[in-house]
């Protein structure tokens, strides 16, 4: 699995790519919204470099499914390496407030990508409710 040091932009990057493709699929709306809250300026990325971080992330994916036989998008072992990759605790709420964002961003939740969310804000430490001022501040 690719490793990206603890708190780059790449390691923030690789937890919204995990999010948008926790339902098994990219939507098109969650990448409009990426481009149009200036998410990859914010976390310090281009078009391109996000691209790069997603495409590792589901060369991964299709390596571990070729290994084992299925995919597992909701790996325990892979979702505690690619969260405890952010560390900082104001990139991991900024991380997961971005992560929402995205879940939004097709209108809808999906299961996946709402276990997804506690888990990680479990994992990370942080309440909804944290999250919730977070966005409102």
């Amino acid at each position: 699995m690719k490793t990206y040091p603890a708190d780059s932009p790449e390691a923030m990057a690789r937890v919204l790519a995990m999010v948008m493709l926790a339902d098994a699929r990219l939507d098109d709306r969650e990448l409009q919204a990426l481009e149009r809250l200036d998410l990859l300026r914010l976390i310090g990325l281009t078009r391109e470099q996000f691209s790069q971080v997603v495409k590792d992330y589901c060369d991964e994916l299709l390596a571990a499914g070729a290994a084992g036989g299925k995919i597992n998008l909701m790996d325990k072992a892979r979702i505690d390496t690619i969260v405890d990759g952010v560390q900082d605790e104001r990139k991991r709420t900024d991380a997961a407030s971005m992560a929402l964002i995205l879940m939004k961003a097709d209108q809808q939740f999906h299961d996946a990508e709402l276990a997804l969310l506690r888990y990680t804000l479990g994992r990370w430490g942080l309440s909804l409710d944290e999250l919730q001022r977070s966005l409102a501040g």
